[in-house]
């Protein structure tokens, strides 16, 4: 038999594909992350190979070793045959009240700087008066009724393009934060697909290099008409969740800039 037919033909190993895939990209050796995890390097090799099986603690420790995402531990663990350990709700969910109320008050407190929250495929879920009096201003009424995306708004050649003076710096800073956190979940489709529809939108700037994070803020020039703003962004997230949907939250905040007017 040859070597492709046997690799058809061997059990999947699921689990071991994804601690071999989530080890490579962190460029851990298996003695680095079975240090990490406080398990023996012949036994982590067992189980990316298929020859053992690891229980329910073992995985939460390598998961944990890995810094993954909740999302990503619960598709561990039933990669594993062991039930999620990390709830996903809506954010309307009753669980979810206290998490709500500190989230609305950041908002309202963030007045009169426009803020706005968006979730892991950059939809806009909730925005305080100052955004929502800024994107109309900017988008006009009509537009409010439908969803917003973030990336999108700024990345869409029909959306806020036109207003952004400094739009090639500011989609390319969108673009690479894009693609950081969507190549950080491989496994997320939704996010996944996501992304493959920001990357078909007409006249993107050009890839920037593969090895750039996203730094923590962003400066953003709009103009409409004789209106000029200047803003400087930062993305927050909430502390320490044990909810999906809380851990994936991102609260997009701006400030004003003092700038000189335009000239005539």
């Amino acid at each position: 038999m040859d070597t492709r037919a046997f690799r058809r033909l061997r059990p999947a190993n699921p689990v071991g594909d994804l601690l071999r895939g989530w080890r490579t990209r962190r460029a851990l050796s298996q003695a680095e992350l079975a240090f990490e995890a406080g398990i023996s390097v012949k036994h982590l090799s067992y189980v990316e190979t298929g020859k053992a099986a690891a229980s329910r603690d073992i995985l939460l420790q390598l998961a944990s070793a890995l810094d993954l995402t909740l999302r990503d531990r619960n598709a561990l663990l039933e990669a594993g045959g062991f039930a999620r350990q990390y709830g996903e709700r809506d954010l309307s969910a009753p669980e979810l009240a206290e998490a709500r109320r500190a989230i609305d008050l950041l908002l309202s407190r963030h007045e009169p700087f426009p803020a706005i929250v968006t979730d892991r495929r950059w939809k806009v879920v909730q925005a305080n008066r100052a955004a929502s009096r800024l994107m109309t201003m900017l988008l006009g009424p009509a537009r409010m009724q439908r969803p917003l995306n973030h990336m999108r708004m700024f990345l869409a050649p029909d959306e806020l393009k036109p207003f952004v003076e400094n739009w090639p710096m500011v989609a390319a800073a969108l673009l690479v934060r894009a693609r950081h956190e969507a190549m950080a979940a491989p496994l997320d489709e939704a996010l996944q697909s996501t992304w493959r529809e920001l990357m078909r939108l007409p006249q993107l700037p050009a890839a920037t290099e593969d090895n750039f994070v996203p730094g923590p803020l962003c400066e953003v020039r709009l103009r409409k008409g004789d209106i000029g703003i200047g803003l400087i962004g930062a993305v927050l997230t909430l502390g320490t969740p044990q909810d999906v949907t809380l851990q994936e939250l991102r609260v997009e905040m701006s400030c004003l800039l003092m700038r000189p007017p335009r000239p005539p």
